[in-house]
Order: C-alpha cells, then structure tokens, then sequence
C-alpha cells in the first residue's frame, strides 16, 4: 500500500516519505479500515525523534513510522474478537501515538480507538477532530472541569485545537476570552462565538483579559508562563504545549492556590461520538485549512511554517 512515513530521526520535516510499504496484517483483536482522509499534527516528527512521544516501556519508536493518528475511513476487514462494527461503516478515529498511524491506504485500528460516523459528516471534517477537538474536549471537562458562567481563556483561539475549544465552551455557556496572532486569527476567534478576541501581537491578554476561571494554553513558552502569573487562586490551568520545560510544576501550582495539569489526548469513542453529534447538529463548524493529497504529505510539512493556518490541517486518501 502507499503510506506517508517518518524516515529517520536527524531530518526533521525532511524525514517525512512517501511509497510504498507493507499493508497491515491481519488480526483478531483489530479492524482494518480504508483511509479516506487523515489529520496532520505538524509536531510529530519531532515528538517521535525526540522520545516525547515515547514507548509504553519509555523507549523511543522504532523508525520508520507512518505518521498521522486521527482518520476517517469504511472498515474493510473485521476480527474475529471485535464487535460493534461491520465491513462498509463509516469510521472515525484516534490511534494510539505509539503505533503506526493512519497516513496510508489502510490502517490497522482498535474496536475501542474509533465511532461511527453518520453521512452528514465528511470524512475530510471527521478527520480533524479525534486530535482537535477531543483534545479540547478532555482539557475543558475532564481535566479543567469547565462549567456553564465560567470564563476560560484560551491560547491559540484560532490554531486546530483552539478553534474546537471556543465552540466546545460556548456550547456549555461559558465565557470565552481567546488569544490569537493578527487580524486574520482573531476575525476567526470571533467568528466562533468568543467573546473577547486578543491580538498578541498589538496587546497583552493581562491588560485586557480580567479574571478567569479556566487557562487552557495551546500555544506555550511565554504565554504559558505569563499565564502561571495571570491566574487567581482557585483557577485551573491547562497546557498541552510539548515543551519539557512548559510541564507544569505541582509545587508551582500548590504555592499559587491553583490546579494545573499538561495531557496527551487519548482515545475514547464515547466522547468522540458525542463530538461527531454536534458536528453533525451544526454546534460545532469544523475548520480545514487545507487539504493535500496524501503523496503531497511531505511538501504540507515543509509549507506549515510559511503559511498563516486557519484550522487544521488534513491529506486525503
């Protein structure tokens, strides 16, 4: 089968290839599903080499990797120890960071990484959240436990998971304050329903943004730092910044009276179900930045940085 792979460990977005390689094999406890479109995280090779996204044992991955770990697709083959799905559904999902993604033209995936998917999604929408917005999801309910007449401030209201966080807290009835670059990003945040829209690049959110009851931070490196000193007692903060040195410091937080927490996103069907419903309802507007083919995979690496990005970022299959 074609897939899209991470080469080696020294190039960077260079490393990334695409050709010919093995189809998955196979096997009792998994489905294989035909890729129709998958989403790019632009910091994966970096997180692979580096040992950021380590083996369950600490290791670091076996290279080459196929990249990209959030997909839709058709099953097209079932084992004999699943359940819940047939050859011809329609799937979404997130394949654990340790194995081989989906950036090919079939994938080998857990009856417990996916969800149906109904006719009213695409699969180029569908294959943008199971990273975005679920990340999202889980940093707003399960780990900063947002609740409706909160305010959240958000960092990076207008990048893949950002965009997924305003809509989320909205559609709860909190009150969303967002942080993005330029007027292109924030005409974006506030085309999603934030109620307060700050250009990092004109103002300080300290001197604009007031009390908040939830951080989430997207982004990192100063605006997480400033954020450490922005927040009141009792306020949550949450990063998913992939720097070592943005982790959060559990005695930091003691000392300052506030819960602070950094995740990676995890498989989990039941909320990804509901996100496809509000996709599906028009409570969610997915946001694509653009879609290349998946034998383009390396040039969407090389463009990232030289391109401003509304959304995410997706190769079809």
């Amino acid at each position: 089968m074609k897939a899209a792979w991470i080469a080696d460990a020294a190039g960077g977005d260079l490393s990334i290839r695409v050709g010919e390689t093995d189809a998955p094999a196979h096997a009792e406890d998994r489905l294989l599903v035909n890729i129709d479109a998958v989403g790019l995280t632009f910091g994966e090779p970096a997180w692979v080499t580096n040992g950021t996204l380590a083996l369950p044992d600490g290791s670091k991955r076996p290279l080459p990797v196929i990249i990209g770990h959030e997909f839709a697709g058709r099953v097209a083959h079932v084992g004999a120890a699943t359940s819940g799905f047939a050859v011809g559904d329609r799937v979404v999902g997130l394949i654990d960071f340790w194995r081989n993604g989906a950036a090919a033209e079939q994938a080998s995936v857990l009856s417990g990484e996916i969800t149906g998917l109904p006719d009213a999604v695409s699969a180029v929408e569908a294959a943008t959240l199971p990273i975005g917005a679920l990340t999202a999801w889980q940093a707003l309910f399960d780990f900063a436990a947002l609740k409706a007449g909160e305010t959240v401030l958000i960092h990076g209201g207008a990048g893949a998971v950002g965009t997924f966080a305003i809509q989320i807290a909205k559609g709860i009835g909190a009150r969303v304050i967002a942080t993005a670059r330029g007027g292109e990003a924030t005409g974006l945040c506030r085309e999603l329903g934030a109620d307060v829209v700050i250009d990092t690049t004109a103002e300080r959110f300290e001197d604009v943004a007031g009390p908040v009851d939830v951080v989430f931070d997207t982004v990192g490196h100063d605006l997480l730092e400033r954020s450490w000193q922005f927040v009141r007692p009792g306020a949550r903060l949450v990063t998913i910044s992939g720097e070592a040195e943005d982790a959060p410091s559990p005695e930091r937080a003691k000392q300052l009276g506030i819960e602070a927490f950094w995740f990676i996103v995890k498989p989990d069907p039941a909320q990804l179900a509901e996100i496809v419903r509000w996709v599906a309802d028009g409570r969610i507007t997915v946001q694509v930045d653009r879609a290349y083919r998946l034998d383009e995979a390396r040039q969407a690496f090389l463009e990232a940085d030289s391109r401003a990005k509304r959304g995410k970022t997706v190769l079809t299959v």
